[in-house]
């Protein structure tokens, strides 16, 4: 009951969620900030806040997910499924209505705290997203695979909108800077997700097939599906490159350089010539794994960032 808990609320994906918000406050927009003595819209305690509040929404999101894949779940996954199982239909319902509430009200006040109500219209369109991604765009091809990679993007762009005003403060070489710090991370964010998702299309081929899901390798079929997968991984890597590149040429530092060498682009390699052998549910189970390997590796790669650079 424990595992299936956990795999129900993505107990792992949440704490994630809530430490790459922090490291990227604290290792690439703080320093900036603190560079030109401007301090942050949120104190620590609100930030505090509006971190639990995107959890909220990621949470809201991973609970009506299962919800409307409980009948794929008991074909694909069985031994992790929670709904029905452990909880009924109706129960998680309403744990899913209790955390969106709880969550709406948290942004209404965050919004009023920083003087723009209008703020608070970003709640229910990141809820109803992830609701429609859940009842509707999952099932169709691509579609679903782009939308949950630019939420995930969007956990490290929404950073910079809730520090705007101070980010509006910062001279035009810093705030040139900023941006591209956290549009490249937004974007490896986005490359990184979009590869597994499309992986775990592959892999869950045959529940969504019965549950009459249009995901690409039901579309597409299997060989042209793992096709794009590889050129996304590709792309990947190329942005690893330039990232990398751009470490040896403008940095002194030399951990950089093989960290992003060594832990994120030559297992991407690796994972690219997995990803051209595989032909069974299993093949793609591994690289869907490793890939969390490297995401987590680029997380790890932002207090690296600001240390050594």
């Amino acid at each position: 009951m424990v595992r299936s808990l956990f795999k129900f609320l993505r107990l792992p994906n949440l704490i994630i969620v809530g430490i790459t918000q922090y490291v990227l406050l604290y290792c690439l927009l703080l320093p900036f900030l603190q560079h030109e003595s401007i301090s942050p819209t949120l104190d620590h305690f609100h930030f505090f806040l509006f971190v639990f509040d995107t959890i909220l929404i990621t949470m809201s999101g991973n609970i009506i997910n299962d919800i409307e894949d409980v009948e794929i779940d008991l074909i694909n996954r069985p031994e992790t499924t929670f709904v029905q199982q452990y909880i009924s239909i109706k129960n998680a319902y309403f744990l899913y209505a209790f955390v969106v509430v709880i969550g709406f009200i948290l942004a209404l006040y965050l919004a009023f705290y920083v003087d723009k109500l209008p703020l608070v219209l970003i709640y229910p369109f990141a809820v109803a997203l992830l609701y429609f991604y859940s009842t509707h765009f999952k099932k169709l091809p691509a579609i679903g695979n782009i939308v949950v990679s630019i939420f995930c993007a969007g956990v490290a762009g929404i950073i910079l909108f809730a520090e705007k005003d101070a980010y509006a403060l910062m001279s035009p070489e810093n705030s040139r800077n900023t941006f591209i710090a956290f549009g490249l991370y937004a974007l490896f964010a986005f490359l990184t997700t979009l590869y597994r998702e499309i992986i775990k299309d592959l892999e869950d081929k045959e529940g969504d097939a019965e549950r009459g899901c249009k995901t690409l390798p039901i579309v597409l079929g299997e060989k042209n599906t793992k096709l794009i997968a590889f050129f996304i991984g590709i792309s990947l890597v190329a942005l690893m490159l330039y990232i990398a590149l751009g470490f040896y040429v403008f940095s002194s530092s030399v951990i950089l350089w093989l960290y992003h060498i060594i832990a994120i682009i030559s297992p991407m390699i690796y994972l690219l010539y997995l990803n051209i052998k595989a032909k069974e549910k299993n093949d793609y189970h591994k690289i869907s794994s490793a890939m969390k390997v490297i995401m987590l590796a680029g997380l790890i790669f932002l207090p690296l960032f600001y240390y050594y650079f």
